[in-house]
């Protein structure tokens, strides 16, 4: 009898004795890709980075309600619905947003980002709901400080291309398409419809630029573009020049007379590499154009702003008049900014004011101001428009010489006589008018009367 135990057998190649750790590796491997692609998949190819970012949203603004997030990463993002506001009845909404582009691919590999695909299917937004939205993100970042007027200084700017800063050779938008839009405040009868904005072919790069066909229509804008033109500009060999021509309606503001209608022309300017442009509006009485070595021109010619703007609606019911007749050469340098004042008139009341010539610079303006004199008999007027807050205030004043009280000034403007000698009628008219030219100084701290504690008990 044979007591010897059977050999063991060898292991084949395969077996997960012999090959056990190698196994495991590969399966560790092959789950660690699974779980790359898989999450890849998520992040570029699916929703859910735009459904995480409205639920960020959400949360930070429990009002608010997305619904409806497709699309991904690699071709953008569509929302069905957006919705917010306290009033159940009349809340906000904006429906069929969408954003489409190129591609990631297309940014990464050619350096373009090409939007082929922007807008809105409808929308209903009311601007009380706006402002509390905007109330609660001051709230939360601990700022309701407004932004002043202007800086000092300048920023420095950059010589470098815009899309070059962004990394890019070229943006296109192939179509902007917003529609069906209702913008209304619940607080005010205020109230913008906006049927259609069309935007087309818009394409800008290191040293082009397209601006596309613009169409807008809306009750208080038109806007349409006409065909391009080719043509020498500026010593360029060719240059593709676009017109936009439209209306602005007296809906826009109250303080809007009549329908301004107004011709945009613009160019891209290539070997230059700037835009140029040629503005006329208010029946071509409001020129200004892009000058040759990159400044610009404004005139005025025989314009009555007065048909136009309502000063009282635009400033106050106390608002300065606005001049009448209006002339007006000026010039901005393209080094500095500087505005230089070539000459002007303008004719208020009876009396025509000659603007003075000067300049304003333009990154220190606290104490400009426009000047112009008017000869009324033996005395000299003068009209001082004071640069500091314009065109936020607008805010002339005078002085004579010799010096007069405000109404003989206003007497001698406006009727061409002496106070004395005006109707009563006259005097009436003269005298509403002084505190637009001439208002009442706020009380000096020594003038001020004294706080009187109260008396100890």
């Amino acid at each position: 009898m044979n007591s010897q135990p059977p050999p063991l057998k060898e292991p084949g190649p395969l077996s997960f004795q012999r090959n056990g750790c190698l196994i495991v590796l590969v399966l560790v491997v092959a789950g660690l890709v699974a779980v790359v692609l898989l999450t890849w998949h998520m992040v570029m190819g699916t929703a859910m980075p735009f459904q995480q970012m409205a639920k960020v949203i959400e949360d930070a603004f429990p009002g608010m309600k997305i619904s409806g997030i497709s699309g991904s990463i690699s071709t953008g993002p569509s929302v069905e619905s957006i919705t917010w506001g306290d009033d159940p009845a009349h809340r906000s909404e904006i429906t069929g947003l969408r954003i489409k582009y190129s591609g990631y691919r297309d940014f990464l590999q050619n350096k373009r980002l090409i939007l082929t695909d922007v807008g809105v299917r409808k929308a209903h937004i009311d601007l009380a709901d706006f402002e509390e939205v905007r109330d609660e993100v001051r709230a939360a970042s601990g700022n309701s400080s407004s932004p002043s007027r202007r800086s000092s200084k300048s920023s420095s700017t950059s010589s470098s291309s815009p899309l070059a800063d962004l990394g890019l050779e070229s943006f296109e938008i192939k179509q902007l398409l917003i529609e069906n839009v209702l913008i209304t405040n619940r607080n005010s009868d205020f109230r913008l419809s906006i049927p259609k904005v069309l935007w087309t072919g818009f394409k800008a790069t290191r040293t082009d630029l397209d601006g596309g066909v613009l169409t807008v229509e809306s009750d208080r804008l038109s806007v349409t573009t006409l065909p391009a033109q080719v043509l020498p500009l500026e010593g360029e060999a060719a240059v593709s020049k676009r017109t936009l021509t439209g209306t602005i309606q007296p809906l826009t503001h109250p303080a809007i007379q009549q329908p301004i209608l107004f011709n945009l022309e613009y160019a891209y300017l290539t070997k230059k590499q700037r835009l140029w442009f040629r503005l006329q509006a208010a029946d071509g009485k409001v020129q200004a154009m892009t000058t040759d070595d990159g400044g610009h021109t404004l005139r005025l010619n025989h314009l009555d702003a007065g048909t136009f703007l309502d000063a009282a609606k635009l400033y106050g019911k106390d608002a300065a008049d606005f001049p009448a007749d209006l002339v007006l050469e000026a010039a901005e340098l393209p080094d500095d900014g500087t505005v230089q004042i070539a000459s002007g008139s303008f004719r208020l009341g009876v009396a025509t004011f000659q603007i003075q010539p000067g300049k304003i610079d333009k990154d220190n303006d606290d104490d400009s101001e426009i000047v112009a004199v008017a000869r009324v008999g033996a005395d000299e007027i003068r009209w001082h428009l004071p640069l500091s807050n314009w065109p936020e205030e607008y805010r002339p004043n005078f002085s004579s010489d010799p010096e007069l009280p405000p109404n003989e000034i206003l007497a001698r403007i406006l009727a061409g006589k002496q106070y004395a000698d005006l109707t009563p009628e006259e005097k009436q008219a003269v005298d509403v008018r002084v505190p637009a030219y001439f208002p009442k100084p706020p009380p000096a701290a020594s003038e001020t009367p004294a706080v009187r504690p109260l008396p100890d008990k």
